[in-house]
């Protein structure tokens, strides 16, 4: 069975990929980083995650906020520093511009599409029964960004 990508209009001529399965990461943290991550510059999201390992930029929380502290910064509710997280999705940038330098697409690139899903469910041993551990598939989708052509009206405006 091949692997199902959640971006579907991939475009092998200006895009790469970079993916890992079953990382032991929380998919909660890694939602939240992601969504910041989507849509940015590869140098932007490079320097991010950088300050997020050394504790220096907070990554809001939106969606998974129950019992969460507040952290400092402009516009921000909740939030935190999901250091290993933040190494993961770090490592698969770094790859999928590599994959994108080899593929000869030049350029500024952007992160198009990053998404998490929910990995095989390992066990672990415990004191009685065990546990389940946390594992977490990861996909990062880098590519040049397409500019929306607008109409533009050539008449003058109707009456």
């Amino acid at each position: 069975m091949a692997y199902k990508y959640s971006f579907n209009n991939f475009n092998k001529e200006t895009m790469a990929k970079a993916s890992s399965t079953n990382v032991t990461i929380s998919l909660k943290k890694s939602v939240e980083t992601l969504k910041m991550v989507k849509g940015k510059k590869v140098s932007t999201v490079k320097d991010f995650l950088g300050k997020v390992m050394e504790k220096k930029a907070v990554v809001p929380y939106t969606r998974y906020k129950a019992e969460m502290g507040h952290k400092r910064g402009k516009g921000i509710d909740t939030g935190g520093y999901p250091v290993n997280v933040a190494k993961e999705v770090l490592r698969l940038v770094i790859a999928a511009e590599k994959n994108a330098s080899e593929q000869e697409i030049s350029g500024d690139l952007f992160v198009l599409s990053a998404s998490s899903r929910k990995g095989s469910g390992r066990y672990h041993n415990g004191r009685y029964s065990g546990r389940k551990m946390k594992s977490t598939n990861l996909e990062v989708i880098v590519g040049l960004k397409e500019i929306k052509k607008t109409k533009t009206s050539v008449g003058g405006d109707k009456k």
